[in-house]
């Protein structure tokens, strides 16, 4: 109607009469249990809101209501913007609290040594703040792009089957649509049927399920580090109702690593909705009710991480006698890309089956078991571990010190410290 009225199809005296109060009571006092009742009469979800409206608003109106609009040009606008309104009210606040949680952790452990693990097995040297930065930059991505989307989310104001047919009779004005749209903030398809296209409402909420499984690669990495086989973090958990010895069952993290789960299962209702007949049929409509369960379960799944982030400590201790156990050992890449770059053939298998073995066997670093080993491998010489102690790349001192084989380790985890929403 306030479209009408701006595009001058309703007559001044008419729009005079839309009162702000009166908008009000539409938006207030109409309720969905209402409209189910009256429903069962007209036999039309929007019939029955028609029918409602009528009762508050004054009788001059009533032939400007649902004016050369159809059913879905009401109910897909409406679902478009209130995905743009809820995740920019609600979402992005909580997103930037979350946001800031996960980066002050970030910076206060940018330097504190960790293993770092591939296939769940001992890898390079990182950095507790490196191993939260890489979930940490899925979630801003995800997040920035989320919210380009939800304004991207069209709607429409195109009549019954798409081609404003009854807007081209009865209204003055061909920038109908555009008007609506730019009242909402939402742009309109640039073409519809009865039915936006799904594909933008498809983008934005896979975005969440992105978002989702960000925070859940958070929860799975903590409540494994949570074990005491790793001991590494500790957060917010719980004893059992039978083992009394235990006291940390990682619960916070355990639910955020599962409700991803639930937000795929919720998210594949509108992978599987993509398609409809000709220009509408009503397979869908029940389904399209539930789109929002997505972004509800992605929500809790939000301030649950945050309750988690606020719980975490890391374990330093833990980290250092996990590294000093296991990561004398790690800096054999560098010791066989030297080999490798002398000349030396099949390095990676004189490393991987020969030096590794020898400096485990003996408790020795990967520098002695390659000085123990001249001689007795054809290859090892006096002349190469000479060249390994005074090589300019200076990699002697990582095979003696292995946790200071880091490389930009520290850098990326500072810098993500910065990126905020």
């Amino acid at each position: 109607m306030k479209t009408l009225a701006k595009i001058k199809v309703m007559p001044e005296e008419d729009a005079a009469l839309m009162e702000k109060g009166i908008l009000c009571k539409l938006l207030f006092e109409i309720t969905t249990t209402k409209q189910d009742v009256v429903e069962k009469k007209t036999k039309h979800d929007i019939l029955a809101l028609l029918e409602l409206m009528r009762e508050h608003l004054p009788e001059k109106l009533h032939k400007w209501l649902h004016f050369c609009a159809t059913s879905y040009d009401i109910i897909n606008t409406a679902y478009a913007f209130q995905a743009k309104v809820f995740f920019e009210e609600a979402f992005i606040p909580e997103i930037k609290a979350l946001d800031e949680l996960w980066r002050e952790k970030i910076r206060a452990n940018a330097n504190v040594i960790q293993l770092g693990r591939t296939h769940l097995q001992t890898a390079l040297p990182v950095t507790v703040g490196f191993w939260l930065t890489s979930s940490h930059n899925r979630f801003i991505k995800n997040s920035r792009k989320a919210l380009i989307l939800a304004g991207e989310i069209p709607g429409c104001f195109s009549g019954a089957v798409g081609t404003f047919a009854s807007q081209r009779i009865f209204l003055k004005s061909e920038k109908g649509e555009k008007v609506l749209m730019k009242m909402l903030g939402l742009s309109a398809a640039e073409v519809s049927t009865q039915i936006t296209p799904p594909e933008g409402m498809a983008r934005f909420y896979y975005e969440l399920v992105l978002i989702s499984a960000a925070i859940a690669n958070l929860g799975e990495d903590v409540r494994k580090l949570q074990a005491p086989e790793y001991g590494e973090v500790k957060s917010y958990g719980s004893t059992s109702s039978t083992m009394s010895h235990k006291d940390s069952n990682p619960i916070l993290a355990e639910k955020i690593a599962g409700m991803l789960v639930s937000v795929i299962a919720e998210n594949s209702k509108i992978t599987m909705t993509l398609v409809s007949d000709f220009q509408r049929d009503l397979r869908w409509s029940n389904v399209m009710r539930g789109y929002s369960a997505v972004a509800v379960y992605t929500f809790e799944q939000i301030l649950t991480a945050k309750r988690l982030l606020e719980s975490i400590e890391i374990n330093d201790e833990g980290c250092r006698n996990n590294f000093q156990e296991r990561g004398k050992l790690v800096t054999a890449e560098a010791l066989h890309l030297f080999l490798q770059r002398e000349g030396i053939p099949d390095a990676h298998q004189l490393v991987n089956k020969k030096i590794v073995p020898t400096a485990r066997e003996k408790g020795i670093n990967l520098y002695e078991a390659t000085q123990l080993l001249v001689g007795s491998e054809e290859h090892l010489t006096d002349e190469i571990t000479g060249k390994i102690m005074y090589d300019e790349s200076g990699i002697i001192k990582y095979l003696l010190s292995s946790e200071k084989y880091l490389g930009d380790a520290v850098k990326i985890a500072k810098r993500e410290a910065e990126n905020k929403l």
